[in-house]
């Protein structure tokens, strides 16, 4: 059912009692008291409705609430010292607020009236919760169907109420001493049958037993005074037998009940203390289950293993030694110091961490020279934290003085540590998942740079047939090539290489870029972009870091090639079937950042000549291994260059990354592979003149 069912259920039922608590006023203002058989009847038809509507409605009520029992016999302690007030000081309480308006008005009868209609319905409500309270302990930690034995005390409860008018006619006052006689018999039987106790802990229990004391002597008091007449003349009874024999039956039932309690609890006293520890337990492994699927902070989840390690096996201290490359190393020691924790590590494994393979007990009397003054320490309990079956160390438990760790503590200890390990290990892998996806975030950040950075497509032109390729590897690294138009009869390339790998090379070879274009707009010489470069990296590169580079201008109409190299891997020229490296000298940029780099750089001028091949890489390609973890080499490299050196420059650099493919295809790419092919192009005779078709180079779908 809904929640919106329940509370329209819950509202009908209140309704219900406010009407027949209306027509009960109505009927007890405007009908005299009279022996009428018909009118007594009627009295107590309202009376026992009112009644059960009200339980009703408070069942309801409460049925969203969880109990506690403890609260719940405080609550009825509560209760029935509240009724212990009315009923000792009815007199006093009820003849007090009459005698203050008695002489104010015109009808004080009406006015005694109203009085004790208040102070009954008050004893109703008192007796309605109570009652209910009953019903709450009866069904209590149940495990099976008693629904039975309880309905069948209410029918029986409700027929002696109900007949308590007959009280005074002796020809039919055995019916309600029969149903009465029947209602306490159920009540005793009911009350035997207390099961929550069992489920208390120690500390409960020694309230519940003083307080069963304190309650069922209240509710003996309360029902003697109740049968005093002088004390308050019997106002229920004048009000309604029901009523009357209803408080009757409480009473008896708050005595019965709270009694049997008394003695039920102060047996399971002896056995409190191992319930506890059970609880405990459960309770333990109840919460790393949770763990083990939350998984927190590893320093904070030690924290907690430690400390609920103590209380499953109630020690006195706890620490864990990790066992890492034959080291132990002391984390989370809870009520010991470290310094103590760890000579008592080292004396208990002796130097051998593999010493314990399960759960062991120590005692400690030949440590105590290990120990300080106040770590009094007499017994340990060792066990191994495995997950996988790999030891990860050990979680150790201690007591001090004469506690030893008895069968039922190790098998605690050990079963906890198997629960501990698996949270452990999950915490663990927890962290080097969140580690690799940073990583994994990181990369995608630089492989985007890099995808930005490096040109969508080859410049196109008549004189020169431009192809590049570039692969990253899984790492992202630094590998950056470009061209820049920078007049039109000119072209300016760049190929380079940024030591290290990850976001942090990607940002570099981001700002090597920026560099570049902005200098080659103003400078015209590959050495002198190279020097003002190098003194521009000095603000942006560290120690650590250098950035190799080749930079060269092709003069179209004078058809040279400038060309400077800053410890980048040697420029191949492919002539006449033949493989030159251009090795002009220099330094990485950002290796030195005094005179020594520029004195140190020089430049070539090439004159180029019909099908020249320029061809530009980067390590990756002559660094790419195999499965013996060979490398492709140099001369391998250059090899396949000459035997497609004929071909087109696309078709070149599919030959050669083709190969590549081939011999590294059983080992994993450890290096960005960049390979940028120029080939100058064949002149083309016309009547016996030379000239180049379209002398006029075009740049055109320059790299954005």
């Amino acid at each position: 059912m809904t929640f919106a069912g329940i509370k329209i259920k819950r509202n009908i039922k209140l309704q219900a009692f406010v009407v027949f608590i209306v027509l009960l006023f109505l009927f007890k203002i405007f009908s005299p008291s009279s022996d009428s058989f018909p009118l007594n009847i009627l009295n107590e038809i309202l009376v026992i409705a009112s009644t059960i509507f009200l339980i009703l409605y408070f069942i309801d009520l409460l049925k969203t609430k969880r109990i506690n029992p403890l609260s719940l016999v405080m609550n009825v302690g509560i209760v029935s010292a509240i009724i212990f007030f009315l009923i000792s000081f009815s007199n006093t309480i009820i003849n007090g607020l009459f005698s203050n308006v008695n002489e104010r008005v015109n009808n004080p009868d009406l006015v005694f009236g109203i009085i004790t209609f208040i102070y009954a319905l008050i004893i109703l409500a008192a007796l309605s919760y109570i009652f209910l309270a009953f019903k709450e302990f009866f069904y209590l930690n149940k495990k099976q169907n008693a629904n039975t034995y309880f309905n069948t005390m209410v029918v029986f409860i409700i027929l002696s109420a109900f007949t308590a008018f007959l009280k005074n006619n002796h020809d039919l006052s055995f019916i309600k001493n029969t149903f009465f006689i029947v209602s306490v018999l159920l009540i005793i039987i009911n009350s035997l049958k207390i099961s929550w106790i069992a489920f208390v802990v120690k500390r409960e229990k020694l309230i519940i037993l003083f307080l069963s004391i304190v309650i069922a002597i209240l509710f003996a008091v309360n029902l003697i005074n109740n049968s005093d007449k002088e004390i308050h003349h019997q106002i229920l009874m004048q009000f309604s037998p029901a009523l009357n024999q209803f408080f009757s039956i409480i009473m008896i039932y708050g005595i019965t009940y709270f009694t049997i309690l008394f003695f039920t609890t102060l047996f399971h006293m002896p056995t409190a203390e191992a319930f506890d520890r059970k609880a405990q337990e459960v309770s333990s492994f109840q919460y790393f289950s949770k763990l083990i699927i939350q998984v927190l902070d590893f320093s904070e989840l030690t924290e907690t293993i430690t400390d609920i390690g103590m209380k499953v096996c109630e020690a006195h201290a706890a620490w864990i030694v990790l066992t890492e490359d034959d080291n132990m190393k002391i984390i989370a020691n809870k009520n010991i110091g470290y310094v103590s924790a760890e000579k008592l590590t080292d004396e208990i494994f002796e130097k051998n961490i593999e010493k314990y393979d399960k759960t062991f007990i120590l005692k400690l009397e030949r440590f105590q020279g290990a120990m300080q003054p106040n770590d009094n320490y007499s017994y340990a309990a060792v066990s191994p934290l495995k997950a996988y079956n790999t030891l990860r160390g050990y979680l150790v438990v201690v007591k001090k003085e004469n506690f030893i760790f008895d069968e039922e503590d190790k098998n605690a200890i050990n079963t906890f540590s198997d629960y501990a390990s698996v949270a452990m290990e999950n915490s663990r892998l927890l962290e080097e998942s969140i580690e690799k996806e940073r990583l994994e975030k990181e990369l995608d950040v630089a492989r985007e740079i890099q995808r930005k950075i490096i040109p969508a497509e080859n410049p196109e032109f008549d004189k020169l047939e431009i192809s590049s390729a570039f692969i990253p590897a899984f790492e992202v690294g630094g590998d950056y090539y470009d061209y820049f138009d920078i007049g039109p009869n000119k072209l300016a390339f760049v190929i380079a290489d940024v030591s290290g790998k990850g976001i942090s090379a990607a940002f570099i070879m981001a700002e090597i870029k920026g560099i570049f274009e902005s200098l080659t707009k103003t400078i015209d010489s590959p050495r002198e972009i190279l020097i003002k470069a190098n003194q521009i990296l000095q603000r942006t590169l560290d120690r650590k870091s250098f950035v190799s580079a080749a930079y060269g201008i092709i003069d179209f109409e004078e058809e040279k090639l400038k060309l400077a190299r800053a410890g980048h891997c040697p420029i191949l020229l492919l002539r006449n079937g033949l493989a030159e490296n251009l090795r002009p000298s220099g330094l990485g940029l950002g290796l030195d950042f005094g005179s020594r780099f520029a004195e140190t750089l020089d430049e070539v001028v090439l004159n180029l000549q019909e099908n020249d091949t320029i061809v530009l890489y980067t390590d990756g390609i002559s660094e790419a291994k195999n499965s013996k973890d060979e490398d492709f080499g140099d001369f391998q490299f250059q090899k396949i260059l000459l035997e497609n050196t004929n071909k087109s420059a696309d078709d070149i650099t599919n030959s050669v990354l083709k190969e590549i493919s081939l011999f590294s295809s059983n080992n994993h790419q450890h290096d960005d592979i960049t390979l940028v092919i120029l080939k100058w192009k064949p002149k083309i005779k016309k009547d016996g003149e030379e000239e180049w078709q379209n002398l006029t180079p075009l740049l055109k779908n320059k790299a954005k």
